[in-house]
């Protein structure tokens, strides 16, 4: 993020922005995570450390199918939570179970241009990817002491609410950022990423591509056609 050699095979960088990868994870499986899957890992640990536990209730993943929500999905499904994917992809609603989704819920059905307050209490957690009013209807439909993990804009930047949920209902709004994360942070993630947060279907959820190869892919995330990881192989 902060220097060039993104895809270099070697790039010379500080040595506090190194984390050795954990046992239980091979150099292909870092990189199938990524900075997505990372993202997704902190998510999961902070809201697990701010009370979520499987007994108290669904947690709702949107933007289901992309690289946060994805494997967050599938992180959580592991641990044993009710997940329910919110998606605006019909078509991919079979991989989203395969992922772990008990439930598919499309984007298309709920009404945005009328958000109560408070809602009916649904949630026990939730990760949002979206921003805008998707992130505010999440917030009206949370249960008590419900947490939300805030990590992505995809909709919007802008966020119209009510206090109500978070006073109320006791509802945390938890803002993820990994790009700063201190090393303990870290750390603990990746080891976890390696141990009870390390999705079955990994290996599934993620492509090899060779370098040359690159440049035909960009269009398809700019476009939003890709639902898979891509991992570029530097080895030729």
């Amino acid at each position: 993020m902060s220097t060039d050699g993104g895809y270099a095979p070697y790039c010379k960088v500080k040595g506090d922005w190194i984390t050795k990868v954990p046992q239980g994870l091979s150099l292909w499986e870092a990189m199938a995570y990524g900075t997505a899957g990372y993202t997704a890992g902190i998510a999961v640990h902070r809201m697990e450390h701010n009370g979520l536990r499987p007994g108290k209730g669904p947690v709702i993943v949107n933007g289901a199918t992309g690289g946060v929500g994805s494997i967050a999905l599938a992180m959580l499904a592991k641990l044993g939570y009710h997940v329910v994917a919110l998606t605006g992809k019909d078509s991919e609603s079979d991989w989203l179970k395969k992922l772990g989704a008990k439930e598919i819920m499309l984007r298309q059905s709920l009404n945005l241009e009328k958000i109560k307050p408070l809602d009916k209490a649904t949630w026990a957690g939730a990760v949002d990817n979206l921003g805008g009013p998707v992130l505010a209807w999440m917030a009206s439909t949370m249960k008590d002491n419900g947490v939300i993990a805030s990590i992505g804009l995809a909709a919007s930047p802008q966020l119209n609410t009510w206090v109500m949920p978070f006073i109320l209902r006791g509802a945390s709004l938890l803002g993820i950022n990994s790009g700063d994360s201190s090393n303990d942070i870290r750390d603990v993630v990746w080891n976890r990423m390696a141990s009870d947060l390390k999705p079955p279907l990994l290996k599934e959820m993620a492509r090899s591509i060779a370098f040359r190869d690159l440049p035909g892919v960009f269009d398809d995330f700019i476009n939003a056609k890709v639902s898979r990881r891509v991992v570029v192989d530097l080895t030729d």
